[in-house]
């Protein structure tokens, strides 16, 4: 009866005089509540919001509880309400049970105390977390801004990290699974990793001028380190090439490899696709390119001489060769490489000593030569020795006068004139 008395009384007010409609406090079942429903003002004459509190001194709002032997045996809270008129409502609250925590539905996302934060409320429910932040800047020789900025103090040292949306700034060295021997991986997308640079195209991109890009170290019993690197102008291994090294030092490079694609093992200026500065053991060789064992020779003559050309031994000059040019000549030497597009397969010679020259001269093996065979036709089969004819073979038709002149034994032909003619070498 009390509730309809109350309805009745207000509209009756309303009606009297609409304007002057006072809010009254009312009392139903114990609970007071006021109607209509107003904005209350403390300290303020004109409030915006339904409770709006406004004072020139420090101000609070207290929400306590009293009572029980612990302090999370009760809840002090602010709970927030939205509803609909079918029912429907969502609620979030804001509690000190101890704990500081924000709730959605009774569910805790947030939750606070002394020792922690934590974020979320499971593991297997987990939230998404979007801060629109600052992005990192440098300023002078500090870091400012950054969405998130974490703070630690190891030892004295104050250490922080800056982040944004695709930046991560530290301002002392940054550590990844510092202490756990859990793997760090980048395994999907096409995500690229760069050090020192900006280049896009490749998946690891690592860039130095002037130390080595790579150390590779096992720090096990008898292990070892070694340093990769791509040298400059500066570097003492010379500009633009792949160096491997022991030492932080270019110049103490075990191998590199020059632009051209020249392999230096031992040395760090390669002057063939591969050159070593010390002794090599292999099981086979096989060589493709060749097909005669030569010998660098410095040759007396005042023009270049041809491949295929017939020399013999200097007799004036020790370590020298001559182009042979006397009739069955027991200091036959040998004949020099590459004529007929047939290049030496295997080259020797020491440089700077005697045993070094200009000109490649086959000692054995397969090799064309110049030959003259208006002295006699060649047949394949035929021994051949020096003739009269300067740098030329022919046949050796004499064998008591061949003993010790033969160059080698002729593989083709030639009936007539001058030509070329392949011959197997092999000096007797």
């Amino acid at each position: 009866m009390k509730s309809v008395s109350v309805a009745a009384f207000i509209i009756l007010l309303s009606l009297v005089n609409p304007n002057q409609l006072l809010a009254q406090w009312l009392t139903v079942g114990g609970n007071q509540y006021v109607l209509p429903t107003v904005k209350v003002g403390i300290g303020t004459p004109n409030p915006q919001r339904s409770l709006d509190v406004l004072n020139t001194v420090d101000t609070y709002i207290r929400v306590g509880s009293l009572g029980g032997n612990q302090m999370s045996a009760q809840t002090a809270g602010i709970e927030l309400r939205r509803s609909l008129f079918n029912g429907t409502s969502t609620t979030w609250s804001i509690n000190n049970e101890s704990v500081f925590r924000i709730r959605n539905n009774g569910k805790t996302l947030f939750a606070m105390d002394p020792e922690g934060i934590r974020l979320g409320h499971a593991v297997n429910d987990p939230i998404q977390v979007t801060i629109n932040g600052q992005n990192v800047t440098q300023n002078g020789s500090s870091l400012d801004g950054g969405a998130l900025t974490l703070t630690s103090m190891v030892g004295s040292n104050t250490h922080s990290l800056y982040m944004d949306g695709n930046q991560m700034e530290s301002s002392d060295p940054l550590y990844l699974n510092n202490t756990s021997d859990k793997d760090i991986l980048l395994a999907n997308g096409g995500g690229r990793v760069k050090v020192g640079t900006t280049d896009n195209e490749a998946r690891l991109s690592i860039a130095s001028e002037n130390d080595m890009q790579l150390k590779l170290i096992n720090p096990g019993s008898g292990g070892a380190s070694w340093r990769i690197g791509v040298a400059n102008s500066g570097w003492s291994a010379g500009s633009g090439k792949l160096v491997f090294s022991k030492t932080a030092s270019s110049s103490d490079a075990t191998m590199v490899i020059t632009p051209a694609g020249n392999v230096g093992i031992g040395l760090t200026t390669p002057s063939k696709m591969l050159h070593v500065n010390g002794t090599t053991s292999t099981k086979v060789l096989e060589i493709t390119g060749g097909a005669d064992l030569a010998e660098h020779f410095d040759i007396d003559g005042g023009e270049a001489l041809l491949p295929g050309t017939v020399v013999s031994i200097d007799p004036t000059k020790p370590g020298q060769l001559r182009e042979a040019g006397e009739a069955y000549d027991k200091t036959v030497a040998g004949i020099i490489s590459g004529a007929g597009e047939v290049q030496p397969g295997m080259l020797m010679g020491q440089a700077g000593t005697i045993a070094s020259g200009k000109y490649p001269v086959a000692l054995t093996g397969r090799v064309y030569c110049r030959v003259d065979a208006s002295l006699g036709a060649i047949c394949p089969g035929d021994l051949l020795t020096t003739s009269t004819t300067a740098g030329h073979a022919m046949k050796a038709a004499d064998g008591k006068l061949a003993q010790g002149a033969i160059i080698g034994k002729a593989m083709t032909g030639l009936e007539t004139g001058r030509g070329l003619v392949l011959v197997l070498v092999s000096l007797q």
